[in-house]
């Protein structure tokens, strides 16, 4: 906007003056006294002729004045770059030890048929052996043993007696007690408030996890 004022400023005024021009009254005779107005260059200048060239000058500093005043805009296409996406391909193994850890928070659903029975825990001279997944068996990680759920899945343990609940990756095979349904590792039995119990009724169900963001 500064800079079409500072174009069409000059041009209406230059307008208004040539318009005016024939409308003025014929000038009088030269005086002998009167001294012409010149110009830089020596040639006479008429009172018209000066007025343009202030008109001129004042509209050159017009213009240098709108064009320091605009500021440049933006260049076309140009965005924030966006915020770096957390990385989704960890496997489930090490987010599931990020989440009994504590680091992360964890959503999980339900999927196939849910089975009740009995569970125990192992560890004494367990401690420190392969699993049938190939891990060693600790106090640290909530892990499970049992028969037909996949290794590496995660299931849902709940003991019935006080409604307690703890996710646990399965990580090896048992019980060898065929009446029992699970085995616990010494972290999922703290969980579960089991240890001193030993053998509790529990609903066992497998599930996936659900991350935050998925609708």
């Amino acid at each position: 906007m500064q800079f079409r004022f500072a174009i069409a400023f000059p041009v209406a005024a230059l307008t208004l003056l040539s318009g005016a021009m024939p409308d003025q009254p014929p000038a009088r005779a030269a005086d002998p006294g009167d001294q012409p107005l010149t110009a830089s260059q020596g040639n006479p200048v008429t009172p018209a002729a000066s007025t343009i060239v202030q008109v001129a000058a004042l509209a050159q500093q017009i213009s240098q004045f709108a064009e320091t005043a605009i500021v440049p805009a933006a260049a076309p296409g140009t965005s924030v770059p966006p915020a770096s996406k957390p990385n989704k391909n960890a496997s489930n193994a090490t987010r599931h030890e990020q989440v009994a850890e504590g680091a992360l928070p964890m959503q999980v659903r339900a999927v196939g048929k849910c089975q009740t029975g009995t569970a125990a825990w192992y560890g004494g001279s367990y401690l420190g052996r392969r699993t049938s997944s190939g891990e060693r068996l600790d106090k640290v990680h909530a892990t499970a043993a049992h028969r037909s759920l996949p290794l590496n899945s995660l299931a849902r343990v709940t003991n019935l007696r006080n409604g307690r609940s703890v996710v646990v990756r399965v990580t090896d095979r048992g019980p060898l007690n065929h009446s029992l349904l699970i085995d616990m590792s010494p972290r999922a039995a703290e969980e579960l408030r089991m240890k001193d119990a030993g053998v509790v009724p529990v609903r066992v169900e497998q599930v996936v996890e659900v991350l935050p963001d998925t609708k």
